[in-house]
């Protein structure tokens, strides 16, 4: 074996631009696969932190005739005791409620991911402190709610890693709380990632508090506004889980239909919750690395058949000295086996640094990519691929050259193409082209979905108006109207600033993701069954918010100083509503109600109607709107919108925190953002998938086209003294260059329509990456196939060229 080793590095050393071009194509494909491999292993298949996690999953409510566009809905208060009680499915059942901490009193005031959650919800996972202890059943009674649990990274970076952390006060939401323990390293559980938008979860967690509600608050049956977490007894699937569920759900409609009416119960995997958005990107990517790999080894495939064909004669001698078809078979392999071995340990390399751009091109809002790396697991999977591909592309153009004829082979003549072997490079070709034709209308249809996804309108006007949020939940600003009076001098305050044009607030901003859906009541109407009510999204609005954001009113009139709590109560509709819920009626004048059908929901005159704005995410379409002015239900947080007139947007944010901390000094500015930044995030999931599919997609195509070229022109230099003979015999240059055309094209076309029928096929799992496109876009399908033929013609006729300046004497002469 070592004697074959060393005679194929003597091999390849003797022709270095062959084992350069081979071993650069194989670890393209190999360096791709480890790069893609590594983020699929860290997002995928690394197992989650926490104690048997395929047994925890979350348990969400959905109402499916509200048709509200999506599923994951969270349950009352009212179902986690009930659920507790009733369900035998479950070891235990923890509540976790957003609650975002500002921090305060130690360095700047800052906002960081917080939750409120159940004592059990720590135990459920499996997870105990580093340092100190979990919270106690005592903790979530209220007046017992002043500690607090931190994250590793906040206890290093703000605190200094302080050792004495533990009974420590530190200031969360302006109310002292006790840390009575530190999580574990990368422990930050829940993610706003892996969440549904829009239920106010940061990127990060790094603040824990326990719940400290009293009993009536757990009989509410109204709310929805914490997430559920579960832990299915050993034993027991999923499915059986869910049917216990499902019986649950059907009881509590029937008891309680004026709350649960219509709602369902179902479970989800947390392991599915959490890359469950990600997966098809993921496994989209890794399909598309998995095709360039393989064509980088059909193209090598093809250089080593090439090349072993012009070793015939080498071949044949080792033949007539002994040498079996086996131990010429092992020889050929055993180079393309180094080969791989090279191109593994390069595209090993080229995988890392594959890792640092994936990590610098993720999106926001995707997984954390920070703890990719090439651990063991990976370069195992790399050692294994680079194995299989130096025996995928070595073995079947070693076997087929070690079929030779010996007399043949040493005859002068020997270098006559043998057909067999012209129709294994052809079939090689067609399927390298059949492969990059399904990545081209892959990557051609998500192209088109981005573009149009980057041409849907957002619905107001971002040039020049940033954005940040402020929360006033602590007991500082306990009732609506302290909250109202700060939000409006805040208002006047901003709009104050040099190089501000206008500024104004609402309780959800544009693309935030978050909704507050009520049920819509039209005076004058039936009331609707409950469960069964128009689901709209209702706004609390500052005066000036539609000129300040740029959203136009179509017609009537804005909100101003004149609409206050002592005034009728007014609102403003969205196209959207006025289009579906008034038809052949002028909506201006009408009355509507908000939330349940009684005295407690004043009735409020439409006083005018706005543009249609995407409040959940570019590709949702509107759902009728209600802003209404906060005159009394002034919102416990609120987003802050500043146009900015000769300034930029971007610079006027030091001068608003300056600002802001004038006001109050405890009350960070949170989550600044310019409204371009935010509509450029809105798309950065689909363009990160766009760019990466492209990019592969075209990777695969120039290999495909390389592969092509050198097959044509190997199969001209092998038809040498036949072109030759039929020049001498009056053949024309363009009767030459229609043969060369037709033997290369004619495998290319079958791989053209071997490539588009595949395409039809996979396509359709790209459907739900898609906007509206179809999967089978015929026009895309014909661009991609009028590429390849140009692509194809191309790589034919510099080798059809060359066969017209054949000359006859000297091909008939050299044989």
């Amino acid at each position: 074996m070592l004697s074959d080793l060393r005679f194929a590095f003597r091999q390849l050393a003797k022709s270095p631009g062959f084992a350069a071009v081979a071993i650069l194509t194989l670890a393209l494909g190999i360096g791709a696969n480890t790069a893609v491999f590594s983020v699929v292993n860290a997002v995928l298949l690394r197992p989650l932190p926490f104690a048997e996690p395929q047994q925890l999953a979350m348990l969400w409510t959905d109402n499916p005739s509200l048709n509200l566009g999506f599923h994951e809905v969270p349950p009352t208060p009212f179902d986690l005791p009930a659920w507790r009680t009733q369900a035998h499915s479950f070891e235990q059942i923890a509540a976790i409620s957003p609650n975002p901490a500002d921090l305060s009193g130690d360095g700047a005031p800052e906002r960081v991911g917080g939750v409120r959650v159940t004592p059990n919800f720590f135990p459920l996972l499996g997870v105990s402190p580093r340092l100190g202890r979990a919270f106690t059943v005592a903790e979530e009674q209220p007046g017992h709610d002043g500690v607090a649990i931190i994250s590793d990274a906040l206890w290093q970076r703000r605190f200094g890693g302080d050792a004495h952390i533990l009974g420590k006060s530190i200031m969360v939401n302006r109310a002292l709380r006790t840390v009575v323990g530190v999580m574990p390293p990368r422990f930050d559980f829940p993610r706003g990632t892996e969440m549904p938008t829009g239920y106010g979860l940061l990127a990060e967690t790094h603040v824990w508090v326990p719940f400290a509600e009293d009993a009536a608050w757990w009989q509410e049956r109204g709310n929805r506004n914490y997430l559920a977490l579960a832990r299915i007894k050993s034993g027991l699937t999923l499915a059986q889980a869910q049917a216990e569920m499902t019986a649950i759900a059907a009881q509590q409609a029937k008891e309680f239909p004026d709350s649960h009416g219509g709602w369902i119960v179902h479970l989800r995997t947390l392991v599915e919750q959490t890359t469950g958005r990600v997966r098809p990107v993921l496994l989209t990517l890794t399909g598309a690395v998995a095709c360039v790999l393989l064509i980088a080894c059909v193209n090598v495939a093809n250089l080593l058949l090439c090349r072993a064909v012009g070793r015939r004669g080498e071949i044949a001698v080792r033949a007539a000295l002994g040498a079996s078809r086996g131990r010429v078979v092992r020889q050929l392999v055993t180079e393309s086996l180094l080969l791989s071995a090279c191109g593994g340990t390069l595209g090993t390399l080229l995988g890392a640094w594959g890792i640092e751009l994936l990590v610098w091109l993720s999106p926001p809002g995707f997984p954390s990519l920070a703890g990719t790396t090439l651990d063991g697991r990976v370069l195992l999977v790399t050692a294994a691929v680079s194995l299989l591909t130096g025996l995928v592309f070595g073995l079947a153009p070693a076997w087929q050259v070690s079929k030779f004829n010996l007399t043949d082979a040493l005859h002068t003549a020997g270098n006559r193409a043998v057909g067999g072997r012209n129709r294994l490079l052809a079939v090689l070709v067609a399927s390298e082209v059949a492969l990059a034709v399904a990545l081209l209308i892959g990557a051609g249809l998500m192209a088109k979905s981005l573009r149009r996804l980057e041409a849907v309108d957002p619905g107001f006007d971002g040039h020049q108006v940033a954005a940040f949020d402020v929360s006033l939940a602590d007991a500082t600003y306990k009732g609506t109207g302290r909250r109202l009076q700060f939000y409006q001098g805040a208002r006047t305050r901003l709009a104050a600033l040099p190089g501000v044009q206008s500024a104004s607030a609402i309780s959800a901003a544009p693309l935030s993701g978050r909704e507050n859906l009520q049920a819509l009541n039209i005076e004058g109407r039936p009331a609707p069954k409950p469960g069964a009510g128009i689901a709209t999204e209702s706004r609390d609005t500052l005066p000036g918010y539609f000129a300040t954001m740029g959203v136009t009113l179509l017609r009537g009139r804005d909100f101003d100083a004149q609409d206050t709590a002592d005034k009728p109560r007014v609102c403003i509709i969205n196209e959207t509503a006025a289009r579906t819920l008034f038809v052949g009626v002028d909506p201006i004048g009408q009355r509507v109600r908000l939330g349940a059908d009684d005295s407690r929901n004043p009735w409020r005159t439409i006083i005018g109607v706005a543009h249609d704005v995407r409040g959940y995410a570019l590709e949702t379409k509107p759902r009728p709107q209600v802003y209404k002015p906060a005159e009394r239900g002034a919102p416990e947080e609120m987003t802050f919108v500043v146009r900015a007139g000769f300034a930029a947007a971007g610079a006027l944010e030091q001068s608003i925190r300056t600002d802001m901390k004038s006001l109050d000094p405890l009350l960070p500015a949170a989550n600044y953002r310019t409204m371009e930044r935010l509509v450029a995030n809105a798309v950065a999931r689909p363009r990160f998938s766009a760019f990466l599919f492209g990019f592969f997609a075209a990777t695969a195509l120039l290999l495909a086209l390389i592969g092509l070229y050198g097959v044509v022109a190997y199969a001209v230099s092998q038809r040498t003294r036949e072109i030759g003979i039929r020049l001498a015999l009056g053949a024309q240059a363009r009767d030459i260059r229609a043969l060369v055309l037709r033997q290369g094209l004619a495998p290319a076309l079958a791989g053209l329509a071997v490539g588009i029928f595949g395409a039809f096929v996979l396509t359709r799992f790209l459907t739900a990456q898609l906007y509206e496109i179809s999967a089978t876009d015929p026009a895309t399908f014909v661009a991609v196939a009028a590429l390849i033929v140009v692509v194809a013609l191309a790589a034919c006729l510099l080798p059809a060229r060359r066969a017209t300046k054949v000359d006859p004497m000297i091909a008939l002469r050299a044989e």
